[in-house]
């Protein structure tokens, strides 16, 4: 069994910074309780209690030299009027996505706007949002809520930070239609969580089952719950590895592990390392079917015919189930039900253990398959026999041996003496055929036309070919005796006209005035590498050429056009400067790291160390072809044409400048919430 983790799960920025806060003020001598719990999560909020941090649900349980630690789902203010009015001191444990989603409530209500909150009702960070919001801000979870919304002039809409992107956007867009108005719109969601959504949607199209690691009462991991379960038809939602049983387990060959942003990674680890220690797979199987194997012949009785199977009762725990195109070829329904009945016995291969239904897969033609090939006896390399073509198959053809209905296969080089384009002229078709290998242990028939084919053509071939020889010798002679005149006429450095005589995969043959003919390799045609000799011109067309260099002994004339311009990358080079940070789009993969599109002319290389934090591989396992980036540029090196880019350093910065201005955020105790609702009814 394999354990896959997500890319993005566990502890974001704002709950590990609240729990690095309540940490160090538990090693401090200083007492400090949470006003409510720190997260959602109840082991950890455990593991507080333990290091001497408790969880006090009213600020009156507080002693006068007790700190309130507030929780990372953040207050309303009213919280912080009672703190200052209680005489105590506080720790600010609040997100900073979360107080920049309350600040944008408050100045929507500062400024007449009818605060709109798009998030879950009973979410103590929606609530603490709405406080901010005022009297007048109204929470939308659903469609539902819309008929209590009041109509204004203007309308400010932010969302809970762990609310899912398009959910809010689809309740925004039918709140618009709904209430008319003037919309500002401040989306609060929170960039980890939008990447941990789509790291467990990702995690989930390649798993047989998701285990989601979080607390049953958090809302983020609730929501990543809900998302995979759309893709993944097996999701646990488990708070610890406790809860992990081997039936979770049971058949799965890929299991997926994702967790919420209050999951601490020793929750995550506990959970992996007990599913590591569990048996495998395939050793719950061979407990289960001791006497059933994939490769076994089993004798039973036909049970029922159904719409698409035929039943099997063998004498076993479960019964078995040939499928119709596992009866034999082109078998239905009635013709089975013409030659056979129920109580009948057969006899069949097993070719696979229980599926989703508890049935055994059985195969009745694999079965009549395999004695064909024993009556085969023993086939002699070179032998000689008559088939006929069935299906055209990757590298050749599949074919039936004349009188038994054994299937080898003729390799596509083997079909004729030249290249076959088109495999579906062989089908129905009888050949004569050599045997080149037979292994009847393997079930291998391999054949071959071709020999046959070159000893009836050996003589014709022969004679073509030396008269082609003859000719090409004759016109080579005579192109040395004219080439010889002609190169003493050109010389390096010069620009003249030529003639595009043949494109090639590397450039252009291009004939010059003088007859002879050079070439214009890919690398010459322009600065830009990505345009192919078959897109730069046509045979026929005549174009300016500079004569790069000449070897007379060679024979060869190297020619340029993308010297007579000047080098686009240098001059797009000048607008970049080291230590920027730009978009890009992945192009291309090496072993060792990305590259990266930065502009039309210009590409950069981003290392496998500088793709993510945790380490990589491959730089597959994090990015895919045309993914957009926000990059940092370390280094210009403009003599070699090269530039080295940063994806974790650009990321680091943008994060860092979307939550600083947040991390000292004072709350603004001086807005007036008073203000009655009819002030921003429309006139």
């Amino acid at each position: 069994m394999k354990i896959i983790l997500a890319s993005s799960m566990g502890f974001c920025f704002g709950v590990q910074r609240a729990v690095d806060l309540a940490t160090k003020l538990s090693k401090e001598e200083i007492k400090a309780a949470t006003f409510g719990p720190l997260i959602h999560n109840p082991q950890l909020v455990e593991k507080l209690k333990q290091q001497g941090i408790n969880c006090k649900n009213t600020l009156h349980e507080f002693q006068t030299n007790e700190k309130v630690i507030i929780r990372s789902h953040g207050v309303g203010p009213e919280i912080y009027q009672q703190i200052e009015s209680l005489s105590l001191s506080y720790a600010d444990a609040t997100c900073p996505f979360v107080k920049k989603a309350q600040i944008a409530a408050q100045n929507f209500a500062n400024n007449d706007y009818l605060p709109i909150i798009i998030g879950e009702k009973e979410h103590p960070e929606v609530k603490s949002i709405k406080a901010w919001g005022g009297a007048t801000a109204f929470v939308v979870e659903s469609e539902a809520d819309f008929s209590q919304i009041p109509f204004v002039k203007k309308y400010g809409v932010v969302a809970q930070t762990t609310f899912n992107k398009d959910r809010f956007k689809d309740l925004l867009q039918k709140i618009q239609t709904a209430k008319p108005g003037n919309y500002e719109v401040n989306l609060t969601i929170c960039s980890a969580t939008e990447s941990r959504q789509t790291a467990a949607l990702e995690l989930a199209s390649i798993s047989d089952a998701i285990i989601v690691i979080g607390g049953k009462n958090s809302a983020n991991t609730k929501h990543l719950v809900e998302l995979v379960s759309q893709v993944c038809s097996r999701v646990y939602h488990i708070e610890t590895a406790e809860e992990i049983t081997k039936n979770m387990l049971h058949n799965i060959t890929t299991v997926g592990v994702t967790a919420g942003a209050s999951t601490p990674d020793w929750l995550i680890k506990e959970a992996v390392n007990k599913m590591e220690s569990m048996e495998s797979m395939e050793s719950l199987l061979e407990e289960m079917n001791v006497s059933v194997h994939p490769g076994a012949s089993v004798k039973g009785t036909i049970v029922a015919i159904t719409r698409d199977e035929v039943i099997i009762d063998f004498g076993y725990q479960s019964e078995g189930r040939i499928a119709f195109d596992q009866w034999s070829k082109d078998a239905d329904k009635s013709l089975i039900e013409a030659n056979f009945k129920v109580g009948d016995e057969v006899e069949a291969k097993v070719i696979a253990r229980e599926n989703n239904d508890g049935f055994i897969e059985l195969s009745r033609l694999k079965l009549e398959q395999e004695k064909a090939w024993d009556s085969l006896g023993q086939l002699a390399e070179g032998e000689v026999m008559t088939v006929e073509g069935l299906a055209a198959v990757k590298g050749g053809i599949t074919v039936k041996l004349e009188g038994n209905s054994v299937v080898g296969f003729i390799p596509a080089s083997h079909l004729a003496l030249a290249r076959v384009n088109d495999l579906a002229v062989f089908i129905g078709q009888k050949m004569q055929v050599n045997v080149l290998e037979f292994d009847k242990a393997k079930k291998r028939l391999v054949l071959s036309r071709r020999e046959i084919l070159r000893n009836e053509k050996a003589a014709n071939d022969r004679l073509a070919r030396e008269e082609k020889q003859r000719k090409i010798q004759e016109a080579h002679e005579q192109k040395v005796a004219a080439e010889e005149l002609a190169y003493a006429s050109i010389e390096e450095g010069s620009i003249t006209k030529g003639i595009v005589k043949k494109i090639v995969d590397f450039g252009l043959f291009i004939e010059l005035n003088n007859g002879l003919q050079g070439l214009l390799h890919t690398s010459e045609l322009s600065w830009d590498k990505g345009i192919k000799p078959i897109d730069f011109a046509k045979e026929g067309d005549t174009i300016t050429v500079l004569i790069k260099s000449i070897d007379k002994t060679a024979k060869r004339i190297a020619l340029s056009v993308k010297m007579l311009t000047n080098d686009p990358w240098q001059e797009e080079s000048k607008a970049l400067s080291e230590g920027m940070n730009m978009d890009a789009t992945i192009s291309r993969f090496l072993p060792f790291g990305a590259i990266a599109t930065l502009s039309e002319n210009i590409e950069g290389l981003i290392h496998i160390s500088e793709i993510a934090e945790e380490k990589l591989t491959k730089p597959e396992e994090k990015l895919k072809i045309g993914d957009k980036v926000r990059v940092k540029l370390l280094k210009i090196d403009r003599k070699h044409k090269k530039i080295a880019l940063s994806i974790i350093k650009a990321v680091l910065e943008e994060e860092k400048a979307e939550y600083t201005p947040f991390l000292n955020a004072k709350p603004n105790l001086s807005i007036d919430f008073s203000k009655q609702l009819a002030s921003l009814i429309k006139e």
